[in-house]
């Protein structure tokens, strides 16, 4: 698994918790405002130490946001294209900002500790299981290459190397498939993932960015759109 150590701000349960009713809320108001941008600012304060790395990861999200705004403006729709730019940064920052550090098994612990459908919880997390295999594999995979002197290019070489890459993820994916079959019919597996991992109590920064988080979106004034 990850080894990414989760972030000793925000808990895996609180953050899961707000990112749901942060981003249902502001996704579904006709207006966004002013006090929305104080979680944003409370979670940068306490993320200060990886702005940089987040807002990379920001700029490379924005390429699907960046297509769909140009098609607006290209319609002259001006205010729905700074609508939707707004909106998806601030649901897109506010996410990034409480899940730095966690990983998606932090994740699939915290939809179990909240006492989400067994079936859901699972499916999340053997999802979480497959992307970190296939995150393995690629980085394996671009080792493998760059110790070859391989260089991408846009030739023929290059896209055989890469279907091939593709054609072996999706054979080792339905080879594991058949293993971990196997080996949770062994375990007496029953639909439920179970966790040997100690419950984390709410912290001083849980209850702050809930009550700031509650509050900007009960405070409507000062409209930005």
């Amino acid at each position: 698994m990850d080894q990414t150590q989760t972030s000793p701000h925000i808990t895996p349960t609180t953050a899961l918790l707000l990112a749901l009713l942060y981003s249902s809320s502001v996704a579904l108001q006709e207006h966004l405002y002013t006090p929305m941008l104080l979680p944003l600012l409370l979670l940068g304060w306490f993320q200060k130490e990886s702005l940089l790395s987040i807002f990379k990861r920001l700029f490379f999200l924005n390429t699907l946001i960046a297509i769909v705004v140009l098609s607006m403006l290209w319609q002259k729709n001006y205010d729905l294209a700074l609508l939707v730019f707004l909106r998806s940064n601030f649901i897109l920052m506010f996410i990034l900002m409480l899940f730095q550090g966690k990983d998606e098994f932090a994740i699939a612990i915290a939809m179990h500790r909240l006492r989400l459908p067994h079936k859901l919880t699972s499916i999340f997390f053997f999802t979480a299981k497959s992307i970190f295999l296939i995150k393995r594999e690629f980085s394996l995979f671009k080792n493998t290459l760059h110790v070859r002197g391989f260089t991408p290019k846009t030739n023929i070489l290059t896209y055989k190397t890469m279907a091939g890459f593709v054609g072996i993820l999706f054979i080792k994916a339905l080879e594991r498939s058949v293993l971990l079959q196997k080996a949770m019919q062994l375990r007496g597996y029953c639909g439920e993932v179970y966790t040997l991992e100690e419950h984390q109590a709410f912290t001083k920064q849980d209850t702050l960015l809930a009550l700031i988080t509650i509050l900007s979106l009960l405070w409507r004034q000062g409209a930005l759109i």
